[in-house]
């Protein structure tokens, strides 16, 4: 039986943002989602920049982002996703609240590749998708691209919620 169509995609800026995740700079890693439906998936953009703090020392003459800090940022915008789907009471009769979910700790990083580097100037848009959740944990296929080029693709377990 085909489910029932779901309420289009919204997007979310900076400030609503930072009304969902507990990250500020340095380690916000999200500008903004230009596409969201709660629980399922969330696309996401980071704009990177020469004056990001990290680029300092990673490298100096040939600055690259961190690839632990693009994880980050695919970590941020599936918590997003997370943070913002209908939420299943812990009662008997499964009633849905309408409280946001608090997902929030990394519990497992599984098949990260890294397949470009990601440099000043580039786009990163990051695209996290829920593939399911069990006993607290998230299970979530993420990836990064900057424009056409796949950067960086995995899964991550997320914890919390």
């Amino acid at each position: 039986m085909p489910s029932a169509p779901s309420a289009a995609p919204t997007s979310l800026g900076i400030q609503e943002l930072l009304g969902l995740l507990p990250h500020r700079y340095p380690m916000l890693m999200v500008d903004r989602v230009d596409q969201l439906e709660p629980g399922v998936f969330a696309e996401g953009v980071k704009c990177v920049t020469v004056n990001e703090p990290f680029f300092q020392g990673h490298f100096p003459e040939h600055p690259i982002m961190p690839g632990v800090l693009i994880v980050e940022a695919m970590a941020q915008v599936a918590g997003v996703m997370l943070r913002t789907r209908p939420r299943v009471a812990e009662v008997p009769e499964r009633q849905t609240s309408s409280a946001p979910a608090r997902p929030g700790l990394m519990a497992n990083i599984q098949r990260m590749r890294f397949r470009r580097p990601v440099l000043p100037g580039d786009q990163l848009r990051i695209r996290a998708t829920h593939l399911k959740s069990l006993g607290g944990l998230h299970h979530v296929k993420v990836e990064a691209r900057v424009g056409d080029e796949l950067a960086a693709d995995g899964e991550l377990m997320l914890g919390g919620g």
